[in-house]
Protein backbone atom coordinates (compact mmCIF):
# COMPACT_ATOMS: atom_id res chain seq x y z
CA UNK A 1 0.00 0.00 0.00
CA UNK A 2 2.68 2.58 0.85
CA UNK A 3 4.28 1.99 -3.06
CA UNK A 4 0.81 2.57 -4.13
CA UNK A 5 0.65 5.79 -2.12
CA UNK A 6 4.30 6.54 -3.08
CA UNK A 7 3.93 5.91 -6.70
CA UNK A 8 0.47 8.12 -6.91
CA UNK A 9 2.35 11.45 -4.82
CA UNK A 10 5.50 11.20 -7.48
CA UNK A 11 2.80 10.85 -10.35
CA UNK A 12 0.61 14.45 -8.50
CA UNK A 13 4.36 16.22 -7.97
CA UNK A 14 5.69 15.28 -11.69
CA UNK A 15 2.24 16.36 -13.68
CA UNK A 16 2.77 19.71 -11.48
CA UNK A 17 6.31 20.38 -12.28
CA UNK A 18 7.07 22.65 -14.33
CA UNK A 19 8.55 20.92 -17.55
CA UNK A 20 12.04 22.14 -18.31
CA UNK A 21 13.44 23.46 -21.37
CA UNK A 22 15.98 21.30 -22.29
CA UNK A 23 16.98 17.58 -20.78
CA UNK A 24 18.69 18.64 -17.37
CA UNK A 25 20.49 14.71 -17.17
CA UNK A 26 22.04 12.41 -19.85
CA UNK A 27 20.99 9.40 -20.99
CA UNK A 28 24.08 8.67 -22.47
CA UNK A 29 26.36 5.68 -22.16
CA UNK A 30 30.20 6.10 -21.84
CA UNK A 31 31.01 5.80 -25.56
CA UNK A 32 28.00 8.66 -26.20
CA UNK A 33 25.18 6.07 -27.57
CA UNK A 34 22.14 5.53 -26.16
CA UNK A 35 21.37 2.15 -24.79
CA UNK A 36 18.97 0.13 -26.76
CA UNK A 37 16.43 -0.47 -24.14
CA UNK A 38 15.80 3.30 -24.28
CA UNK A 39 15.64 3.64 -28.06
CA UNK A 40 11.93 4.61 -28.94
CA UNK A 41 11.09 4.46 -25.36
CA UNK A 42 6.90 4.72 -24.79
CA UNK A 43 7.38 7.36 -21.91
CA UNK A 44 9.66 9.46 -24.20
CA UNK A 45 8.46 13.24 -24.14
CA UNK A 46 6.52 14.56 -27.03
CA UNK A 47 8.73 17.20 -28.97
CA UNK A 48 5.76 19.69 -28.82
CA UNK A 49 4.11 20.78 -25.79
CA UNK A 50 1.04 19.15 -24.49
CA UNK A 51 -2.34 20.97 -25.30
CA UNK A 52 -4.19 21.34 -21.39
CA UNK A 53 -7.32 20.59 -24.22
CA UNK A 54 -6.35 17.17 -25.24
CA UNK A 55 -4.96 15.99 -21.24
CA UNK A 56 -8.67 17.04 -19.93
CA UNK A 57 -10.17 14.92 -22.85
CA UNK A 58 -8.00 11.86 -21.80
CA UNK A 59 -9.07 12.61 -18.26
CA UNK A 60 -12.68 12.63 -18.98
CA UNK A 61 -12.26 9.23 -21.37
CA UNK A 62 -10.28 7.49 -18.55
CA UNK A 63 -13.23 8.61 -15.99
CA UNK A 64 -15.88 7.38 -18.71
CA UNK A 65 -13.70 4.22 -18.42
CA UNK A 66 -13.55 3.13 -14.94
CA UNK A 67 -17.17 4.66 -14.93
CA UNK A 68 -18.21 1.67 -16.92
CA UNK A 69 -16.15 -1.05 -15.32
CA UNK A 70 -18.86 -2.53 -13.51
CA UNK A 71 -20.88 -3.25 -16.51
CA UNK A 72 -17.86 -5.15 -18.09
CA UNK A 73 -16.94 -6.88 -14.48
CA UNK A 74 -19.88 -7.57 -12.41
CA UNK A 75 -18.74 -10.18 -10.31
CA UNK A 76 -15.44 -7.68 -9.29
CA UNK A 77 -17.64 -4.90 -8.39
CA UNK A 78 -20.10 -7.45 -6.35
CA UNK A 79 -16.67 -8.27 -4.37
CA UNK A 80 -15.90 -4.65 -3.90
CA UNK A 81 -19.11 -3.85 -2.53
CA UNK A 82 -18.69 -6.69 0.07
CA UNK A 83 -16.06 -5.83 0.95
CA UNK A 84 -17.19 -2.03 1.31
CA UNK A 85 -19.38 -2.99 3.10
CA UNK A 86 -17.69 -5.03 5.97
CA UNK A 87 -15.53 -1.63 5.82
CA UNK A 88 -18.07 0.38 6.41
CA UNK A 89 -19.47 -2.00 9.50
CA UNK A 90 -16.16 -2.31 11.30
CA UNK A 91 -15.52 1.92 11.28
CA UNK A 92 -18.81 2.57 12.64
CA UNK A 93 -18.30 -0.26 15.39
CA UNK A 94 -15.23 0.80 16.35
CA UNK A 95 -15.49 4.52 15.36
CA UNK A 96 -18.30 4.25 18.20
CA UNK A 97 -16.28 2.41 20.30
CA UNK A 98 -13.45 5.60 20.11
CA UNK A 99 -16.46 8.13 20.94
CA UNK A 100 -17.63 6.05 24.03
CA UNK A 101 -14.00 6.37 25.18
CA UNK A 102 -13.40 9.65 24.75
CA UNK A 103 -17.02 10.62 26.14
CA UNK A 104 -15.78 8.72 29.40
CA UNK A 105 -12.78 10.08 29.24
CA UNK A 106 -13.55 13.66 29.06
CA UNK A 107 -16.34 13.33 32.01
CA UNK A 108 -13.50 11.74 34.49
CA UNK A 109 -11.48 14.80 33.16
CA UNK A 110 -14.99 17.07 34.15
CA UNK A 111 -15.88 15.14 37.46
CA UNK A 112 -12.04 15.65 38.68
CA UNK A 113 -12.09 19.46 38.29
CA UNK A 114 -14.92 19.67 39.95
CA UNK A 115 -14.12 18.11 42.83
CA UNK A 116 -10.74 20.49 42.56
CA UNK A 117 -13.21 23.42 42.62
CA UNK A 118 -15.26 22.32 45.42
CA UNK A 119 -11.97 21.76 47.70
CA UNK A 120 -11.22 25.25 47.65
CA UNK A 121 -9.01 27.38 45.50
CA UNK A 122 -6.24 27.98 48.13
CA UNK A 123 -5.77 23.97 48.11
CA UNK A 124 -6.00 23.50 44.52
CA UNK A 125 -3.81 26.64 43.19
CA UNK A 126 -1.45 27.23 46.27
CA UNK A 127 1.31 24.20 47.36
CA UNK A 128 1.54 24.53 51.39
CA UNK A 129 4.64 26.27 52.81
CA UNK A 130 5.90 22.39 53.69
CA UNK A 131 6.41 21.67 50.32
CA UNK A 132 8.99 23.84 49.56
CA UNK A 133 10.75 23.78 52.50
CA UNK A 134 11.53 19.96 52.32
CA UNK A 135 9.49 18.70 55.17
Amino acid sequence: MFLVRLAFWVTVVALLLPTPDEPTVSMAGTNGAQPASLQGNMFEAPSASLDMFEVADAAVASAEDVLSFCDRNQSACETGLAIAGHVQKQVFHYGSLAVSWLAAQSSEISNTSVQAQSRGSSEVLSPSISTFRGA
